[in-house]
């Protein structure tokens, strides 16, 4: 493994820790986070009937209710890792990709330490099996999803690349924001908050 390759891991790592780091020290820094559920809610698409015919729609079909539970269980995770991989064989372009990691974390850990909503499923009764949230996902890391900034600036960095191992992951980075609306993990303005997080970070990084 080159030195340069070593460093970049080594830099991904530092940046895909930071963010747990965060999770953890949340109960402090979000101490004063202001909760604006009250007035999310008067937003169109989130209403209790718009969100559990969404989700029932979704488990009433496995074909699509499976693949989808997998694509948001790993998706977090499976998004950074997957297309740091895939940039690494071009040093400067997984360079700026964990930039831009960075930027988003940064991002979102100002708003959730300001503001906060929680998920669809925290506030109705929705037809789905959910995880119980841990120290690692704080139930009000919402809005902007964290999901989706990830997933969008991974795809932003590769969608020009058109080499054949560039297809599946679009199409898994793809599924990753789709996945968090469907199941109702996310509302739908945290997938169109987390794109907006996404392209400035993206926009940032190409300043700075």
């Amino acid at each position: 493994m080159r030195k340069e390759h070593l460093k970049l891991i080594v830099l991904f790592l530092a940046v895909y820790f930071s963010w747990d780091a965060y999770a953890l020290a949340y109960p402090v820094v979000g101490r004063w986070s202001v909760n604006v559920l009250p007035y999310f809610l008067k937003l169109p698409l989130t209403s209790y009937r718009f969100e559990y015919s969404l989700v029932s729609w979704t488990v009433s079909h496995p074909i699509v209710h499976r693949p989808l539970r997998f694509v948001y269980n790993t998706g977090f995770t499976g998004s950074m890792v997957l297309t740091f991989l895939y940039t690494l064989r071009t040093p400067e372009l997984s360079k700026r990709l964990v930039r831009r990691y960075g930027l988003t974390f940064l991002i979102l850990a100002v708003s959730f330490a300001v503001f906060h909503v929680y998920a669809p499923h925290f506030v109705y009764t929705l037809p789905e099996h959910y995880a119980p949230n841990n120290a690692l996902t704080p139930p009000q890391f919402v809005f902007p999803s964290p999901h989706c900034a990830i997933a969008f600036v991974s795809l932003m960095t590769v969608w020009r690349r058109r080499d054949i191992f560039s297809i599946p992951l679009k199409v898994y980075l793809l599924l990753v924001p789709l996945s968090t609306v469907l199941l109702g993990e996310h509302w739908v303005w945290d997938a169109v908050a987390g794109f907006l997080v996404a392209l400035i970070a993206v926009e940032l990084e190409k300043r700075v």
